[in-house]
C-alpha cells in the first residue's frame, strides 16, 4: 500500500519533471520557476537531502541523466517507458525517511493505525514531502487525538485535514496556503466529509421528508 499512495502522491500532488534550463530555453515561460531547482515527483536533485544519496535515488537520478531529461523532456514529463520505474524508485527513496520521520513523532499506536489506513497513510507520505517540522505538527495533532480515545481512521483524518486546512505550523500561526490547499485535496480525494456537513446532512434529509410529507 505504501508505494500505491507515494504513487498516488506523485500523480495528484507533485507531478512531473522541471529543470532550470527550461526557463531558459522557452520551454517553461512562468517566472516563478526562477528559484527551482531541478526535480521529478516533488524530489529535489540539490535540495533533497540524503535521499537523493541512497542507491534508489543514485539510480532514480541516472535514469533520468542518460534520458538527457535536461534537454530534451517538456515540463511535467513523467518519464515516458522510464515512468513505472521512477516512480517504484521515489517510493523506495521515501521510504526510509518515511519510517525515521515516523518512530521519531507517531507513537507505536498511530503507527499501527496509520499504516493501515490509506487516506492516513497518504497524508503523512506527503507530511514526508512537506518536510519534518510538519510531519512533527501533523504527527502530534494525530497522537494527541489517539491518546484522547479517537482511534477510528475517519474520525482521524477529520484531524488530519483540520491540521492542514485550519491550522499553521505553530499554534497560533494562521494556515499555511498551500499546506492548506493540500489538505482540501486530499479531502476531496478520499471524500472526507467534515464533521458539520455530517450533522447538516441528515437535518436536511429530514427536512426534506417532512416538506414532502405536508405536501401531501
Amino acid at each position: 500500500m505504501f508505494k500505491d499512495q507515494v504513487i498516488k502522491v506523485i500523480d495528484k500532488l507533485e507531478g512531473g519533471y522541471y529543470h532550470p534550463n527550461m526557463l531558459l530555453d522557452g520551454r517553461v515561460k512562468d517566472n516563478r520557476y526562477s528559484k527551482s531547482g531541478e526535480t521529478m515527483f516533488g524530489i529535489d536533485r540539490l535540495r533533497g537531502g540524503s535521499i537523493n544519496s541512497t542507491s534508489a535515488g543514485k539510480r532514480f537520478w541516472m535514469l533520468i541523466d542518460q534520458a538527457n531529461a535536461s534537454k530534451l523532456w517538456k515540463w511535467n514529463y513523467k518519464g515516458g517507458s522510464l515512468e513505472p520505474e521512477l516512480k517504484s524508485l521515489a517510493s523506495e527513496m521515501i521510504k526510509p525517511l518515511f519510517n525515521n520521520l515516523s518512530k521519531s513523532y507517531l507513537s507505536n499506536k498511530a503507527i499501527e493505525i496509520v499504516n493501515n489506513s490509506e487516506a492516513l497513510l497518504f497524508h503523512f507520505i506527503y507530511a514526508t514531502y512537506n518536510g519534518s517540522g510538519w510531519f512533527k505538527k501533523f504527527a502530534n495533532d494525530i497522537t494527541t487525538a489517539i491518546s484522547s480515545g479517537i482511534i477510528d481512521p475517519v474520525q482521524l483524518i477529520n484531524v488530519a485535514i483540520n491540521s492542514r486546512t485550519k491550522e499553521g505550523l505553530k499554534p497560533g500561526d494562521p494556515p499555511n496556503s498551500l499546506i492548506a490547499q493540500s489538505g482540501r485535496k486530499i479531502a476531496t480525494m478520499f471524500k472526507v466529509i467534515t464533521p458539520a456537513v455530517k450533522i447538516a446532512t441528515p437535518l436536511i434529509i429530514a427536512g426534506l421528508i417532512l416538506y414532502f410529507i405536508l405536501k401531501k
